[in-house]
């Protein structure tokens, strides 16, 4: 069990020392060192602007001094937040479910917006695959968007969470919900996760644009994201790229350039051996090149 009666000061002396660091450095830009020796010996508290500059002179986040001082594990709602970023919307009812009864247990002495839009989200996906009906998914997506269409901004969490249930919203608030993801991602460049974000969002909005009828925006989204893809060596979804580039670029009666990209497209699924993917893209293809068809393609 993690030993939480530690005291902070504690934590914080060993970590220094671990580092070889000295309690000038430790203490530098934040306080002088006589009142840092009496913050390690918690004679003294301090201000939230003061610690993060002594984390700053250590190397280190409040996250990972949270993580360090709570024995190496992350708190409950951490581990739930966790769990919930490693679950895939495709992921099997077992996960799915024992998610939804961490985040319900840690609700019964916690009031959370974030871990109440975890249970509803679960409960989403967990009625889709049961039930296969969309609507009814839906009505459990729909009251995490009541609550975040409320917001100014959208942080990484509240767009992670929206990236778990965007393919259950309509097509023309699934649109609205990308681009103004990708607008609030863009002051996270710097931020790894918020690459993989973008990207997720990037890729919906190129699927909504073409079922939308719009080609050339579709193409403006797409081309960006094929190098990012190639730079992070997103092989399936730069396949899935190639391929949907092939047929926008059919729509937009370029018909050379286009067979050009789907070709690469499927040699890519073809030598990862990714066939059922290759099998849907087959009917993607099959699907846009006859518009008559009634029938949409699953997201």
């Amino acid at each position: 069990m993690p030993d939480n009666t530690k005291p902070f000061g504690y934590d914080l002396k060993k970590i220094r020392e671990n580092k070889g660091y000295t309690q000038e450095i430790v203490a530098q830009n934040a306080m002088s060192r006589s009142t840092y020796t009496r913050f390690e010996t918690e004679a003294i508290t301090t201000t939230v602007t003061k610690y993060l500059k002594i984390l700053n002179n250590l190397d280190m986040t409040h996250k990972e001094f949270s993580y360090i001082r709570n024995g190496y594990h992350l708190d409950e709602k951490e581990a739930i937040l966790y769990h919930f970023n490693s679950v895939a919307t495709n992921s099997d009812n077992t996960l799915l479910q024992q998610l939804k009864k961490r985040a319900e247990v840690y609700l019964l002495e916690n009031n959370d917006h974030v871990i109440k839009d975890i249970v509803e989200i679960c409960q989403a996906l967990l009625t889709l695959s049961q039930t296969h009906d969309l609507k009814l998914a839906y009505t459990h997506a729909e009251k995490v968007w009541e609550r975040l269409s409320k917001l100014d901004k959208w942080y990484l969490t509240e767009l992670r969470l929206l990236n778990n249930i965007l393919f259950l919203f309509p097509p023309e608030t699934s649109l609205f919900i990308s681009k103004r993801a990708l607008i609030d991602l863009d002051h996270y460049r710097h931020f790894e996760e918020a690459t993989k974000l973008k990207m997720a969002f990037s890729m919906n909005l190129v699927y909504l644009l073409m079922e939308d009828g719009d080609f050339t925006q579709s193409l403006f989204y797409a081309d960006p994201l094929i190098e990012e893809s190639k730079k992070e060596t997103k092989y399936i979804m730069l396949a899935v790229l190639y391929v949907r580039k092939g047929i926008i670029l059919e729509k937009l009666e370029s018909e050379k350039d286009a067979q050009f990209f789907i070709q690469k497209g499927f040699t890519i699924l073809e030598a990862i051996e990714e066939w059922n993917i290759k099998k849907e893209l087959e009917q993607e293809l099959n699907y846009y090149l006859h518009p008559d068809k009634k029938n949409k393609l699953p997201r």
